[in-house]
């Protein structure tokens, strides 16, 4: 792994994916791609009536047109975060597209051949929830390669990496790359499964899997639990705060659906609301490294 993607829009929390990014290009001798998606609808909003773009004000006495004002100034704020010290004596690259950000980020990704994407989201509760998170959501979603989502202040040398997971032969795909992110840190990883009412299995069932899992792994050092809650979501973020998790791990299937261990959206919803970050992995993708 050596190019990560980093999208900003200029946020504190896309400043976390920054300082997260910038310790782990230090480490693997990496380079980052910084990159703002200038959005149509909030971004150009002056566009009027008229079919023209209307003015942009650059300061008290100078207006360009739009297009031109939005991208200069964006331009501008890409240069003063590649000054920021934590980025010194790394290579960086600053990128500025227009579109939407949930498509195009994973497309940038694609088209600057990135190994991974760091981002920031904002995270929610309530109605707002489908607009604020919808970005990040929509990255996971569509991704083909592992994904860092942070919405909070974190430990950017994670040290307790949860693998949260059903240990069927799906989870195979995705461990060695999670187990290759943690031997970056000399991170410990907790293995997890989350019993519901609606998919149980008995205590019994859940060990013999987990340890199968185990030895085929070479992985009898990991610890794990058998959590019971009302969902796998609520039981993954409890255990994380228990054993005051650096980091969740979670598999998915990207554009093909999520892994049947989790129900509905459960990895949309801990971008959303993960106090620690979490990173995605769709099954499928190879080595990490």
């Amino acid at each position: 792994m050596k190019k990560i993607l980093v999208p900003t829009d200029f946020s504190d929390n896309a400043q976390l994916a920054i300082d997260f990014a910038a310790n782990l290009a230090r480490k693997i001798a990496g380079e980052i791609y910084l990159l703002h998606v200038v959005e149509n609808e909030d971004d150009f909003s002056n566009f009027n009536a008229s079919g023209e773009w209307s003015s942009y004000l650059v300061n008290e006495t100078v207006e360009i047109p739009t297009m031109i004002g939005v991208l200069k100034v964006t331009a501008a704020r890409m240069k003063e975060i590649m000054k920021r010290p934590i980025l010194e004596g790394i290579t960086v690259y600053d990128n500025v597209e227009v579109g939407t950000p949930g498509v195009h980020i994973n497309a940038a990704a694609e088209k600057y051949k990135a190994d991974m994407i760091i981002m920031g989201t904002h995270g929610a509760s309530g109605l707002t929830e489908m607009l604020i998170g919808s970005n990040a959501k929509k990255v996971v979603q569509l991704a083909d390669r592992p994904v860092i989502t942070i919405r909070k202040q974190c430990n950017t040398e994670p040290k307790k990496i949860i693998f949260a997971t059903d240990f069927s032969s799906e989870a195979d795909e995705v461990f060695g790359t999670i187990r290759e992110f943690a031997a970056i840190y000399d991170a410990e990883i907790y293995l997890l499964t989350v019993n519901t009412k609606e998919k149980f299995e008995s205590y019994l069932q859940s060990e013999k899997k987990i340890n199968e899992f185990r030895v085929r792994h070479n992985a009898t050092n990991c610890p794990f639990t058998i959590y019971n809650e009302h969902s796998k979501e609520v039981g993954i973020l409890h255990f994380a705060k228990d054993i005051k998790a650096d980091m969740i791990a979670i598999g998915s299937h990207g554009r093909k659906g999520l892994a049947r261990f989790f129900n509905g959206s459960i990895s949309e919803e801990l971008v959303n609301h993960a106090f620690c970050p979490v990173l995605t992995v769709n099954f499928g993708i190879g080595n990490l490294i």
